[in-house]
């Protein structure tokens, strides 16, 4: 998996981000990058990935919550570093790793993981 430096994205506006969304399927949250975009569903993961900045191939992957195997969060001491988190899922050995630009935050994400993994 690759590490993305994210911004959040109101759930309103991911399906700018991917065109794989089902019609009426809510999105509970969402974080951007420039080469990629991550939407949390009421029933999937979707990961948007794009090759290079200019690069016209996009892969999407979706994950149902059921392949969530852990995820873990880091923050920095005092709130001096960026928050980051990272998510296994599948049989991939690398995780997901969001890492939240200046303004975003994982508080959100991180009690719905633990919902959806309860």
């Amino acid at each position: 998996m690759r590490i993305l430096d994210v911004d959040h994205v109101a759930p309103r506006d991911a399906p700018l981000h991917s065109g794989h969304l089902l019609p009426g399927e809510p999105v509970l949250a969402a974080f951007a990058s420039p080469t990629g975009a991550i939407l949390f569903t009421e029933r999937r993961i979707l990961i948007v990935q794009r090759e290079h900045l200019l690069e016209e191939k996009v892969e999407t992957s979706s994950f149902p919550y059921r392949e969530v195997r852990h995820f873990s969060i880091q923050e920095g001491a005092s709130g001096s570093g960026r928050t980051a988190i990272r998510i296994w899922l599948g049989a991939d050995p690398q995780p997901l790793h969001l890492r939240a630009n200046a303004g975003t935050g994982f508080a959100e994400l991180q009690l719905l993981l633990a919902d959806k993994l309860a």
